[in-house]
């Protein structure tokens, strides 16, 4: 089989082309070469992408979403969505509810308020246990003028709003079996602005890469550790 690299050059996808992203996608995603199901795209622009996943997933059917591209093919369905619409987005987990998806990736508009949209009802609703959810292109949780797609980029370094900050939070949530019920009070104070309770609770763990903030949902064994009682209670 090709790897990622050698697809996303003949594809002419700028996630190896510009990103690079070949060098730590396979990590997550090669586990799923050999697997039926599906996976979804937010932002698919020109294609590219498309053709990528395609080729990459070879026993998936790839669904995809854009605010203004739609068309459809023998393994692939692109339909119009604006991220930053939360009922379009419920709209999209009704219809897609029943497939069997294994990974999300969001190359959508790259504004946090509308990544976190789509991460708390896709990655709750849609996402299978085991699945990978990757955040692209969170370079803009840096930038503190300008916009992207039209929408302003007034974040930046360590900004309580970026994408960035709100996942670094994110990982006592992943310890969660260590915190006393105060602090775990303290950190749900701290996040229930941003994040649904029952998606925080899925969450196996978050890992940062280059420009991506990747994010693995649990399995039952997973649940399992998350559940017991901390034996080294009275430490804490």
């Amino acid at each position: 089989m090709e790897t990622f690299r050698e697809i996303g050059l003949n594809t002419g996808t700028d996630k190896v082309t510009h990103h690079g992203y070949d060098r730590f996608y396979p990590m997550f995603l090669e586990k799923f070469r050999t697997v039926s199901g599906s996976m979804l795209e937010i932002g698919v622009q020109d294609g590219n992408s498309v053709k990528l996943w395609i080729d990459y997933f070879p026993q998936f059917h790839i669904f995809g979403l854009d605010i203004n591209t739609e068309m459809a093919g023998e393994r692939f369905t692109v339909s119009k969505c604006d991220q930053s619409d939360q009922n379009q987005i419920i709209n999209q987990v009704e219809r897609l509810k029943n497939e069997t998806i294994h990974f999300i990736n969001d190359d959508g508009s790259h504004i946090p308020e509308h990544q976190l949209i789509a991460f708390n009802f896709f990655f709750r609703d849609l996402l299978q246990p085991g699945g990978v959810y990757i955040i692209e292109d969170i370079e803009t949780s840096y930038w503190v003028r300008g916009d992207c797609y039209g929408y302003p980029t007034q974040y930046g370094f360590r900004h309580p709003r970026s994408i960035v900050e709100m996942f670094k939070n994110i990982l006592d949530d992943v310890n969660s079996h260590v915190l006393t019920d105060e602090n775990k009070r303290k950190q749900d104070s701290l996040l229930s602005p941003y994040f649904f309770k029952e998606t925080r609770e899925m969450i196996q763990s978050v890992h940062f890469v280059q420009n991506c903030i990747v994010i693995l949902k649990k399995t039952d064994e997973d649940r399992e550790y998350a559940n017991r009682d901390y034996r080294y209670a009275r430490s804490i």
